[in-house]
């Protein structure tokens, strides 16, 4: 059964449709397996297993009556502690909410329950999703299966510890800055930023319960991380579509542009001054490069056509994303501000400057920031009327060793080939997708000298999840793909 663990969802609802497993067996060892290794992980810090259980036998009923309950019909997932689940502990990372059981689920979460899904926990991130590691004072550090002194990423750091350890299925999460793919890159999985506004984020609490539950925060989108990158398509047809409310807006799934890796039109991003990567990362370029080119595959290499560097991009995504978390302002007490204003001090051209303009920003300085992604999503749309897909790297390094600096945020750095670099530079080769709206799908490549996962990320049009996705389950068979943590098997 450890093998069942690690099979991808697809093939584990291929074995419950067959009879070879039973939703009851899976959610057991699910049960199992947390139990036994979350103490070194701390991945999953809610677990309902009497619930689940009950989940289970009904789904195990249905389809022995016939019934069919959706594309996600008896696996058993965790899903990241920002969304609501009716019952269940949403704490979202923060002291305020340590004791915050939800009357209701959020709308991802009701549409996965409908889809037939198992949930039988929820994943450690940071507090309101507002850092790249997932570490709270509540619950602490999640740490990476592969190395763990080393962190899992973040904000959904704790959903990929679990599906990469084979303590669930798949893990639903959310991001606004590289929150799903930054943690597959680092526990090589397959990760996916949903298209913008494509899945409903009612009830996703990093803005608090009650009213602040309609708070759709500004470029965040719903993901998952899984071990097969076409995990990804039930999972989408489970949670994407139009709210409940009417706002004019609607989204369907395109099919993919393409269905072979030769024909697809790829340019490679790989460089940028503004965000250097290492040997590791450039080694994974190099070999999906030999890949597609053996395949066929149109590829450009640094296309002279790109709408924007990183530099330009980060000049819209800063406001913009800080503009999205002063909802919440429940981090913004003595201790942390104080730490803020000392890096300014310290270092006035750093990452802090920045932090401190966006929270208290003024709505016009919003709106230049927003009228500038209005123009590089436009540049973005005509750019993929050329091409399909913009292969780039996910971050700079494969995962840092643990920061234990909740409060000082910006007094972080790690290194990038000796050098010393912003901790939040491992945001910025995923800011791209959020500016433009894109989806983009992470692609576990190969493993680098320290022994851990390195992956990169394929960014398509808007609309174009299956298209990413198709591409990095192509891609995937090529290179090295998901590998179960050998301490973890």
């Amino acid at each position: 059964m450890s093998d069942v663990a690690f099979r991808s969802a697809v093939e584990q609802l291929r074995a419950l449709a067959s009879g070879e497993v039973s939703s009851q067996g899976l959610v057991e060892l699910y049960l199992e397996r947390i139990a036994t290794h979350n103490t070194a992980l701390n991945a999953v810090i809610t677990v309902d297993a009497e619930r689940a259980r009950r989940e289970a036998r009904a789904a195990d009923a249905a389809r022995a009556a016939g019934q069919d309950l959706g594309p996600l019909h008896g696996v058993p997932i965790t899903v990241k502690d920002s969304f609501e689940t009716a019952g269940m502990h949403t704490v979202c990372g923060r002291r305020d909410l340590r004791d915050h059981v939800p009357e209701q689920d959020a709308e991802a979460v009701k549409r996965l329950r409908s889809a037939g899904a198992v949930i039988m926990g929820k994943s450690n991130m940071p507090p309101g999703n507002q850092d790249v590691q997932a570490d709270n004072p509540v619950f602490g550090p999640s740490s990476n299966p592969w190395d763990t002194t080393r962190t899992s990423g973040g904000s959904a750091g704790g959903g990929a510890v679990a599906t990469a350890a084979g303590l669930a299925a798949f893990d639903f999460g959310s991001e606004i800055g590289g929150s799903t793919r930054i943690p597959s890159h680092y526990t090589g999985l397959y990760g996916h930023k949903s298209t913008w506004r494509s899945i409903p984020l009612i009830g996703h609490v990093p803005n608090g319960p009650g009213a602040g539950r309609w708070t759709e925060a500004d470029m965040a989108c719903g993901g998952a991380q899984v071990r097969d990158a076409r995990d990804l398509v039930p999972i989408l047809q489970a949670t994407v579509g139009t709210a409940d409310y009417d706002d004019g807006f609607s989204y369907t799934l395109a099919p993919p542009r393409a269905t072979r890796l030769a024909d697809f039109r790829v340019a490679v991003w790989s460089e940028d001054p503004s965000c250097p990567v290492d040997s590791d990362v450039a080694g994974a370029v190099d070999d999906v490069l030999t890949v597609l080119r053996s395949a066929g595959a149109k590829v450009v290499v640094q296309p002279a056509g790109l709408p924007a560097d990183i530099a330009t991009n980060q000049q819209a995504f800063l406001p913009l994303v800080y503009g999205a978390f002063t909802y919440d302002r429940t981090g913004l007490t003595p201790a942390p501000n104080a730490a803020l204003l000392a890096r300014l001090v310290q270092n006035p051209r750093g990452d802090a400057g920045p932090a401190l303009r966006g929270t208290f920003q003024s709505h016009y300085q919003w709106l230049k920031a927003h009228t500038m992604r209005n123009e590089l999503r436009q540049r973005w749309f005509e750019f993929f009327q050329d091409f399909d897909i913009v292969l780039m790297p996910v971050a700079p390094t494969a995962a840092p060793a643990h920061h234990n600096k909740l409060i000082d945020r910006f007094g972080r750095s790690y290194e990038v080939e000796g050098v010393r670099r912003p901790y939040w530079d491992q945001v910025k080769w995923n800011a791209v997708a959020n500016i433009s709206g894109s989806p983009a799908t992470t692609i576990p490549v190969r493993r680098g000298r320290s022994g851990l996962p390195i992956g990169l990320q394929a960014m398509g049009p808007g609309g174009g999840d299956l298209t990413t996705i198709e591409f990095a389950a192509l891609l995937g068979r090529e290179v090295e793909g998901f590998v179960p943590p050998p301490a973890f098997r």
